[in-house]
């Protein structure tokens, strides 16, 4: 009889005492698990202070001489903060997702007057507003550089009641790195448009009326400004002749909201320098936290993410 490969296969492993053995042996190599993300210091505080600005805001609530209409602003702010802190539980803050980070759980204040839980709320705030800046000057890159800076923007305009604050438009994703000059010169034309339509309405305005004194102040700083960082540029550019106005600016009600509508570009156009970071990155992130304020003392609500557009 002729035997095939096979069986001759079969005959030489019998003879030497073997059997084929479809067992593998040895432990199969193990799946790699990935690395659990880990929580930035910077991260970790910021989101303790978030945390004790959130419980300042509803603890204002409880006085029985809380001013009127705390508690729709309280809702608003404690919406906004939600949203910041969501932001710094995720592994990646800029590109969000689900929380991967535990939230702290601080003790509330107590407040019996609201004298005392507007005090606290400031004191919260300024906190808060420490460590994201913290947070901003230690961040690596541009998108978390400015989400940080945003951020305190955003936390200093919870200092004290006023306009709530409201979701926006935009929120942190992550972009392009842009250079120190083109932010310069972008918050430059901000600051030129501004003054245009600063001059445009006080020329409009009523006689004698209460936004003069404001508008010829405003004036003042934003020439100021312009100077600064005009004066950083390595080739300025040259100021058109007018702007595009955000509203006519014919009636008082125009001039206040265009103003306001102008204030809160410059505040984008302070957000991308802040990010940018460069030789005065402290400085360009103290323009970014302050400019809030500008926005907000005519009456428009800050975003939940001020800077992004």
């Amino acid at each position: 009889m002729i035997l095939g490969r096979r069986g001759l296969l079969a005959a030489a492993l019998a003879l030497a005492g073997c059997t084929p053995d479809p067992t593998i042996l040895g432990a199969p190599a193990p799946v790699p698990v990935p690395p659990s993300p880990t929580q930035s210091p910077a991260a970790r505080a910021a989101v303790a202070a978030l945390a004790g600005l959130a419980w300042a805001i509803d603890a204002g609530r409880a006085p029985a001489d809380a001013p009127e209409g705390y508690a729709g602003w309280a809702d608003a702010a404690a919406a906004a903060v939600e949203a910041v802190t969501a932001r710094l539980l995720a592994a990646d803050p800029v590109a969000g997702g689900e929380p991967v980070f535990p939230a702290p759980t601080p003790a509330a204040p107590a407040a019996s007057t609201a004298a005392e839980a507007l005090a606290a709320l400031a004191a919260a705030s300024d906190a808060a507003v420490a460590a994201l800046r913290t947070g901003a000057l230690g961040a690596l890159n541009q998108p978390l550089r400015l989400l940080y800076g945003s951020a305190a923007c955003l936390a200093r305009g919870l200092r004290a009641p006023g306009p709530a604050p409201v979701p926006g438009d935009a929120e942190p994703t992550h972009f392009q790195a842009t250079t120190e000059q083109a932010a310069l010169a972008v918050a430059v034309s901000h600051v030129w448009a501004l003054l245009y339509g600063l001059g445009v309405g006080l020329g409009r305005l009523p006689a004698s009326s209460e936004f003069e004194e404001y508008a010829v102040s405003r004036l003042a700083s934003a020439r100021e400004l312009r100077n600064e960082l005009r004066s950083r540029l390595s080739e300025p550019p040259l100021q058109p002749a007018s702007f595009e106005l955000p509203t006519p600016m014919e009636s008082r009600e125009e001039i206040r909201e265009g103003w306001a509508l102008l204030e809160a570009g410059l505040l984008s156009g302070l957000g991308r320098l802040a990010a940018a970071g460069g030789t005065d990155a402290a400085h360009h992130l103290d323009l970014l936290v302050a400019q809030g304020d500008a926005v907000t003392a005519l009456g428009l609500p800050l975003p939940f993410w001020p800077g992004w557009a």
